[in-house]
């Protein structure tokens, strides 16, 4: 015969409070509010509670089962609900600033007019008891919001990626900067969302209502936007392939398991091999080759327009007369490349910035590698190169007008013809920069 379970004196403790909170929230005698701080609900199971308007900033609900919960106008500040299954809870309008939802299970939740703005605690360090200020971002990430409504939410500066939100409702939710990388909006309505600056870098787009939507500036690379819906959205600025359906599709199966690789710092995907591959002459407009394998690949005259390659192995590439305005080469190799002719206008070949598993920067840049490379005839204006080796590298005929030259030893490569009218050399006044830019960033 099976034992039933008794509650523990943790979830005796909390049942009573919740008991009291109903009691408050009915406006009925011996009701009293629930309020309390960092308190520990881990693990545990409720189902069909009312919490609406409680105070339980910080509180960890994580691994648990709270099932059909209402925490409308509820204060659950950086509260931790990692791992917890939800399904059907209302965060109708409550404050959610800061709050972590990773792999959260929410499937029919209700979050409309919620705040999921990042939140900032202030921590008393132990040895002198100075007050640091740190803001975290609220995350979704990986989580399960299918079916969830979002609808008029704060979600600015949210890390939605990897997350599966089909026929999900984000409706005037404001998106501000989020980061949806690698998350299936299938079927989700996003009508008049605002979605400027977004990373929506490898999102499943199929029957998706972007209609109206703010998408200005917003980074869509290595995106099918052929099947959603765009009528009456705002796409100034906005890093998209306008003409994706002419990718091979084998490539686009690669891109598209490629961007999933890079969203989930490789723990899913693969990461893109086109060693020696032929390439030449595509439209590779802003698609994502973030630490991809390219090695020997023949790229000749292929328009890379505002690609990510940031941290990608060119190594002895054949870029002759490729397009690469604007696109991103922090920390690339290419060394030993042919990019006799290229067009490199505004292109960054610059540092980028290490960091730890903390998430912390380590102080120290990996530079893009450009030695004994050919540049021959390219231009480069006001393309960065700071920090980057140089040796044996050639310029010859190249235009560097405006081109950012600092940091760099130049003295064994071959400028010769070269314009350097208005190029910055010497040593800069600072360190190299250390762009935000990593291997898996957006």
């Amino acid at each position: 015969m099976s034992r039933k379970k008794v509650p523990d004196a943790r979830s005796m403790t909390f049942i009573r409070r919740v008991r009291d909170h109903g009691l408050y929230v009915q406006g009925k005698p011996g009701g009293a509010r629930l309020v309390s701080r960092a308190m520990d609900l881990s693990r545990l199971s409720f189902r069909d509670f009312d919490l609406r308007s409680a105070v339980l900033t910080q509180a960890d609900f994580s691994n648990g089962h709270l099932e059909g919960i209402d925490f409308s106008l509820a204060d659950l500040f950086g509260a931790n609900f990692t791992r917890t299954c939800l399904f059907g809870s209302r965060f109708i309008r409550a404050d959610l600033r800061g709050a972590n939802f990773y792999k959260a299970k929410l499937k029919g939740a209700d979050f409309a007019g919620a705040d999921l703005r990042p939140g900032h605690v202030i921590v008393v360090g132990t040895a002198d008891h100075e007050e640091v200020i740190v803001k975290g971002r609220t995350s979704l990430k990986d989580a399960q919001i299918d079916g969830v409504r979002f609808a008029n939410a704060d979600l600015s500066h949210a890390d939605l990626s990897l997350s599966s939100m089909q026929q999900s409702d984000f409706s005037g939710a404001n998106l501000y900067a989020a980061n949806l990388s690698g998350a299936d909006l299938s079927e989700a309505n996003f009508t008049g969302a605002k979605l400027k600056r977004a990373v929506l870098s490898g999102v499943a787009l199929e029957s998706c209502c972007l209609r109206n939507a703010d998408l200005r500036e917003a980074v869509l690379r290595n995106v099918d936007m052929t099947k959603a819906d765009l009528e009456g959205a705002h796409l100034a600025g906005a890093i998209y392939h306008k003409n994706a359906f002419d990718i091979p599709a084998d490539l686009r199966a690669i891109l598209d398991d490629h961007s999933r690789w890079v969203a989930s710092l490789g723990h899913s995907g693969s990461r893109a091999d086109l060693s020696g591959r032929d390439l030449s002459g595509l439209d590779l407009t802003a698609c994502d080759f973030n630490g991809a394998i390219l090695s020997g690949a023949k790229l000749d005259g292929t328009i890379l327009s505002n690609a990510y390659l940031a941290l990608a192995n060119m190594r002895g590439c054949s870029l002759r007369r490729a397009r690469l305005d604007q696109a991103i080469l922090c920390g690339a190799s290419l060394e030993n490349a042919d990019l006799d002719g290229a067009v490199l206008f505004a292109a960054d070949l610059g540092t980028l910035a290490i960091y730890g598993a903390d998430g912390q920067t380590t102080g120290r840049v990996w530079p893009a590698n450009l030695r004994g490379a050919v540049l021959r005839n390219a231009d480069l204006r006001s393309a960065r190169l700071q920090g980057a080796l140089l040796d044996r590298t050639v310029f010859e005929g190249a235009n560097l007008a405006s081109a950012d030259l600092r940091d760099c030893d130049d003295s064994e490569a071959d400028m010769s013809r070269a314009n350097l009218t208005g190029a910055l050399r010497g040593t800069s006044d600072r360190p190299p920069d250390e762009t935000s830019l990593s291997l898996i960033s957006g």
